[in-house]
């Protein structure tokens, strides 16, 4: 037996009240009572498991809840006692409810069930999330995300992992199992690769290690502040943290992304007019620099100008490409962060960004965008004594990473079908699409 449906909605309703990742995605709604729409029973008795979906307006949430007898529920929960939502009745016995989440064992049950019997582990571990999905590690090599906030249809984070993996793209983490329902994505599972470093951090190490050796004197095998400096460009070259050669290697597993994204969702003609159109509102926003803003509008006008099929293939493209959504191991670069990002719960009518179709050029400008911002971010780390010399190695180092990395991409083979057919209009694209991450930052800024 299990508790019933009703007893279950009746202690879920201030639970979830209580939740900081609950509070968030309602910020901003009406009020509205939450409602059961769903109870399904996942396990039948001591312990038991069911799945809540619940409706507060527009919104629809996911929530696990366990119940054990209430002796058995201080050794389960070991201090995660503010998972508990209240007592209830099963088959007349008393029992208490709480998140299941905080239960081992049903944690691994659930694994279970969202792989089809496939999966099973011994050990559990659950990462911290700032909102709407609870991620929890299994045995270090499998990462299960429950979605708590739901959007009907696909979820274009699962949607893209499955199809990328289907047309053979393996720079990805690994997707094993996918859990869908009553019309929505409710779990995703993929490979965890604990040894995987994310890309911004090797490239903030790698900039910090050429300013702290500019910073030394020669004697120490540096440079000294002064009249004797060499050349920055060929300082960055020349240093022991040199980054450029993982750049362009990270720009040939971004064309394959591409090449990848193209083969799974196909690519159409993209009107010159309409993305001109789209460049010229983010150089309207009133946010930013002015003289910024006219750069970016007179591009617009240069690339309006231009015929169809000029500004290259519009395909399905990852839409939010970054260092922090990528990743280095051992066999190489691995691409994440596909449309689905918890610090979008507030600011969206749902927790993930939208699929994105574009130009592929977008994404390497996110990518340019983010070397510009570790640059900026170590710059600010720095004494004000040393703010020229580092002023000029750090745009020296942007430039050979962004270089490396452009490299890395159109030298990949079949990757210039996916660019314009002029180079210049890829410089231009490429400059305007970074001039729209920069007034995008400017007018809300985040650690990108």
């Amino acid at each position: 037996m299990a508790p019933l449906p009703s007893a279950l909605a009746a202690l879920a309703a201030p639970y979830l009240e209580r939740q900081l990742w609950y509070q968030s995605a309602i910020a901003g709604l009406p009020p509205a009572p939450i409602e059961l729409s769903n109870c399904d029973v996942l396990r039948d008795g001591r312990p038991g498991l069911s799945r809540l979906l619940l409706t507060q307006g527009s919104r629809v949430f996911q929530l696990l809840v366990g119940w054990r007898p209430a002796t058995a529920v201080a050794g389960v929960l070991k201090g995660r006692e503010s998972s508990l939502l209240g007592s209830a009745l099963d088959d007349a016995e008393p029992v208490l409810v709480y998140e299941a989440l905080a239960d081992d064992e049903l944690i691994i049950d659930l694994l279970e069930v969202v792989s089809g019997g496939t999966e099973t582990a011994e050990r559990v571990r659950r990462v911290s999330t700032l909102v709407s999905h609870a991620s929890v590690v299994f045995d270090e090599r499998l990462f299960m995300k429950l979605y708590r906030v739901l959007e009907e249809g696909e979820r274009p984070e699962a949607e893209a992992m499955f199809r990328l993996d289907s047309v053979g793209f393996n720079a990805i983490l690994a997707p094993v199992a996918r859990w869908r329902d009553h019309g929505f994505d409710l779990a995703l599972v993929r490979e965890f690769l604990p040894s995987a470093l994310e890309g911004r951090l090797l490239a903030l190490t790698s900039l910090r290690d050429l300013l702290a050796h500019a910073s030394g004197s020669d004697e120490h095998g540096g440079l000294r502040y002064g009249q004797d400096v060499r050349d920055a460009d060929v300082e960055t070259a020349a240093a022991g943290g040199d980054f450029a050669s993982e750049m362009r290697r990270l720009g040939t597993t971004t064309a394959r992304l591409h090449l990848a994204l193209r083969a799974a969702f196909g690519e159409r003609t993209m009107d010159a007019g309409v993305l001109a159109a789209g460049l010229e509102g983010a150089a309207a926003l009133p946010e930013g620099t002015p003289g910024k803003a006219r750069e970016l509008a007179e591009l617009a006008e240069e690339i309006a100008q231009l015929g169809k099929g000029a500004v290259g293939p519009a395909l399905r493209i990852h839409g939010d490409y970054h260092l922090r959504r990528v990743m280095r191991s051992e066999i190489g670069w691995i691409v994440a962060g596909f449309a689905d990002d918890p610090l979008y719960a507030t600011a969206r009518p749902h927790p993930s960004l939208p699929a994105r179709v574009g130009s592929p050029v977008e994404d390497l400008a996110d990518m340019c965008f983010s070397l510009h911002r570790v640059a900026v971010e170590a710059l600010a780390q720095r004494p004000a004594a040393e703010a020229e010399l580092a002023g000029e190695l750090a745009a020296a180092w942007e430039r050979r990473n962004q270089a490396s990395f452009l490299e890395g991409y159109v030298t990949t083979p079949a990757a210039r079908s996916l660019l314009p057919r002029e180079p210049a209009t890829t410089d231009a694209l490429l400059a305007a699409f970074e001039l729209v991450r920069e007034r995008r930052y400017e007018a809300t800024p985040s650690e990108e």
